[in-house]
C-alpha cells in the first residue's frame, strides 16, 4: 500500500470506469469495469490519520460491506474518473458526470476512519 501523499500511481486512474464501490469505516473499495479495482484505507493513529492506497485486481480486493456505517455507491457506478489527486490526508475524484469526491482521513473515538463528501448523490 501507499500513502496518498504519493499520487504518481494515483494518476493511472484516469479514464477508467467505475462498475461499483463498497465501503466501510476503514476502507473504499473501488471495482473498475477493465477488472482492476482500487483500495483506499484509513491509517496512522489518532495524532496523525492518513490514506494509503493500493491497485490490484478487483477479484483480490475485499469485500467492504459493513451495516454500521453502509452507504449506497450506486450514484457514481458508470462514471469515469477524469482527474484524481491526493494528500497525505485526502483523495479527490473529479467524476463524469458524478461530479466531485472527496476522501478524507479523519479521526473519531481515537481511531481513523474515512469520511465523504458528498456521500450520496448531489441534488
Amino acid at each position: 500500500m501507499q500513502s496518498a501523499r504519493n499520487t504518481s500511481g494515483l494518476d493511472d486512474l484516469r479514464g477508467k470506469t467505475i462498475d461499483r464501490a463498497d465501503s466501510s469505516l476503514t476502507l473504499l473499495v473501488i471495482r473498475f469495469d477493465d477488472g482492476s479495482g482500487l483500495l483506499l484505507e484509513a491509517v496512522g493513529d489518532a495524532t496523525d490519520p492518513e490514506i494509503s492506497w493500493a491497485v490490484k485486481p478487483a477479484h483480490l480486493l475485499p469485500e467492504a460491506k459493513d451495516a454500521v456505517c453502509a452507504v449506497d455507491w450506486g450514484w457514481i457506478a458508470g462514471a469515469k474518473i477524469e482527474q484524481v489527486s491526493g494528500s497525505k490526508g485526502s483523495v479527490r475524484f473529479q467524476l463524469d458526470p458524478a461530479g466531485p469526491l472527496t476522501v478524507s482521513a479523519l479521526v473519531w473515538q481515537g481511531a481513523p476512519f474515512l469520511a465523504f463528501q458528498p456521500f450520496k448523490q448531489p441534488r
